[in-house]
């Protein structure tokens, strides 16, 4: 109680407010082993206002109310207490990357200021609850990263003013809310690596200010629908999960990350990916395609990685690639894929190329200045059908992995510098 009483006359303020404030703060720093922290400089002496981590704004009637708590990264150890209910001018909590435990106080549910609240990569445990469906001003809302449970509440979509949403990392393992179609202002779902499962809303494809939608690794299934609407989208993880189908429709000319990989995707390669302006990454890998790879996709112009392992696509390596000036990463094995891509000197940029388990055929007729591709670490050609020798011009690269079909004295492949021989 010393703390409660120290400094209370000085400034002119309500008492009552000021006394609990101060002690809803003294109890916060006695639940989380404030003498452990990493910095706690002025904890308990002077005006709270003055404590390490505590933002205050002065109010009507010159009340001094505490609006910012940020005690991120500083080594608090316990729970949270109830008693943070007790600081009703709150606008952002941060607590990120703590080592708090125990589950989220119910009172935060009385913060009807509160705006920000990130209290990830922590230890929190038990259900999230009720406790936000009332914070009709919170803004972003981050608890990924901790030991939470149960089902995501179906209340968060009523939080009008949300534009970041932050649940990864949990072992959440609800369906997806219905309810989360309606939040308009919505920007950044972050739902992966969790144990969500059923299908997902007709109506997801048509959040318009919806930038980033992680929901990779959970145990979602069935047919993707479009994101023919979500004009705005950049970042799109959906891999490590069941869905089915053909690969939908996506709208947004500012698209960046499209992460497919690992579902049951069948059919064809859309052409329209190649109308993604900004695509950088393209990945699919580990699905059921079994077209040929359009030629189309060289109009997305950006595209550094294009990972379609693991499928049956068939035909030729399109030579339009040529024009992939940035691609960095071709990672075309375990296909049924034929011919050779003679163009490969051309992409200056390339690092890593896997042509592997296909069935490549022809002579392995590599030019000279492959010697140039100076950025490539791995080149792996093994399991076709090719024949031919890998030149000195590679072998001066010193790569970590260069493999081809170079076993035996009836070799299909002369390789004097081959990291392994199949």
């Amino acid at each position: 109680m010393e703390w409660c009483k120290n400094d209370m006359k000085i400034y002119n303020v309500e008492v009552a407010a000021r006394v609990a404030q101060r002690y809803a703060l003294a109890t916060f720093y006695y639940a989380t082993n404030g003498t452990g922290w990493d910095t706690n400089t002025n904890w308990g002496n002077g005006h709270e206002c003055e404590w390490y981590g505590v933002g205050c704004e002065t109010g009507e009637s010159n009340l001094v109310s505490v609006t910012y708590l940020d005690l991120s990264g500083n080594n608090l150890v316990g729970s949270i207490p109830q008693e943070i209910g007790y600081m009703p001018s709150l606008e952002q909590i941060h607590l990120w990357e703590n080592s708090l435990g125990g589950s989220i106080p119910s009172t935060l549910s009385q913060l009807d200021k509160l705006h920000t609240l990130y209290l990830d990569d922590n230890h929190l445990s038990g259900e999230i609850g009720d406790t936000f469906n009332l914070l009709k001003n919170m803004k972003h809302l981050d608890i990924s990263g901790n030991k939470l449970r149960g089902h995501i509440p179906h209340g968060l979509g009523g939080l009008t003013n949300l534009r970041d949403l932050r649940l990864s990392h949990n072992f959440l393992s609800s369906t997806f809310p219905n309810s989360l179609i309606s939040l308009s202002n919505l920007q950044t779902l972050l739902l992966d690596s969790n144990a969500i499962s059923g299908s997902l809303p007709s109506l997801v494809g048509e959040l318009r200010s919806l930038v980033t939608i992680r929901l990779h690794e959970n145990d979602l299934k069935g047919k993707l629908p479009p994101f023919s609407d979500a004009l705005v989208l950049e970042e799109v993880h959906l891999d490590g999960n069941y869905f089915s189908g053909t690969i939908p429709h996506f709208g947004s000319t500012r698209m960046r990350e499209l992460y497919l990989d690992q579902n049951a995707f069948t059919g064809s390669i859309p052409d329209g990916i190649g109308d993604l302006a900004k695509l950088e990454i393209f990945s699919a890998r580990e699905n059921k395609l079994d077209s040929s790879i359009p030629s189309s996709i060289s109009k997305a112009t950006e595209l550094q990685i294009i990972a379609l392992s693991n499928n049956k696509l068939t035909g030729t390596i399109p030579a339009e690639f040529e024009a992939l000036e940035g691609l960095h990463e071709l990672r075309l094995d375990h296909n049924l894929l034929r011919g050779f891509p003679d163009w490969l000197a051309s992409a200056k940029r390339l690092e890593i190329v896997h042509l592997n388990n296909n069935l490549l055929d022809g002579k392995l007729d590599l030019p000279i200045y492959m010697g140039d591709l100076d950025d490539l670490t791995e080149f792996a050609i093994q399991n076709n059908d090719l024949t031919g020798v890998v030149g000195e011009c590679m072998c001066d690269l010193l790569l970590d992995v260069l493999t081809s079909d170079c076993w035996g004295s009836s070799a299909q492949v002369d390789c004097p510098c081959c990291t392994e021989c199949f």
